[in-house]
């Protein structure tokens, strides 16, 4: 990592500043100001298609930059990309552990949560393998909604499907109830920010990798990576 020239004492600090401040909003909305967690079961199908579409295409547009500084075999990248877009949507460790840890079923969640990491990697690869050769935006964008269409309707579906024996196997371990109920306590406060390590850490990991390539403005630096 010395090819990047980073000061350990401010990444740190940054790290710690961006934990804090970002899921403390989070925290404040839910017990502050009782602003509920979004319902996703009411999101229809064509939004949610949509949202991963613009979503696939903004991976698109890191790795574009990314994928020179990274250098080294295909698999490499591939393996980074999906560690960090598995990270930054709490894919990885996190979703799976917290919902696991309010419902005294974490073993259970980890392994449902393999077949969402293997669909990661198969929408992944498809963009390593791809960027290249998609020259223009609207080449970008036709890609971004081929390769969520096959995230959302083929490869998602299909490796649940395959994985659902053994999630019988185990349906012994399954959640039986929630206790993480509002106003949360220490309890559920300390491990809920020590596991947002995991999206911050992915945020730095793209930062160290494209800051460069951004605008030389720094104002339309920030807002281009935000």
């Amino acid at each position: 990592m010395q090819q990047y020239n980073i000061n350990w004492l401010k990444f740190s600090i940054g790290v710690i500043i961006s934990l804090v401040l970002s899921l403390s909003v989070h925290v404040v909305m839910l017990q502050g100001m009782n602003v509920a967690f979004p319902d996703f079961t009411v999101i229809t199908v064509p939004f949610k298609f949509f949202t991963r579409v613009v979503s696939v295409l903004g991976l698109m547009f890191f790795w574009e930059l990314a994928d020179k500084k990274v250098g080294g075999a295909i698999a490499k990248k591939w393996a980074l990309l999906v560690i960090i877009d598995a990270m930054l949507t709490e894919s990885l460790f996190r979703g799976p552990f917290m919902n696991g840890y309010c419902s005294n079923s974490i073993c259970y969640m980890l392994i449902n949560n393999i077949p969402n990491l293997l669909a990661i990697a198969v929408m992944c690869g498809l963009i390593v393998f791809s960027i290249s050769r998609l020259t223009n935006f609207f080449l970008k964008f036709w890609a971004a909604a081929a390769i969520a269409a096959t995230f959302m309707f083929v490869a998602s579906p299909l490796i649940t499907a395959a994985w659902k024996p053994v999630m019988n196997s185990i349906a012994y371990l399954a959640p039986t109830n929630e206790w993480c109920k509002l106003p949360y306590g220490p309890e559920v406060l300390i491990p809920s920010y020590i596991s947002f390590i995991e999206p911050v850490m992915a945020s730095m990991i793209m930062v160290i990798l494209i800051w460069d390539k951004l605008s030389p403005t720094r104002w339309l630096k920030y807002l281009l990576f935000t």
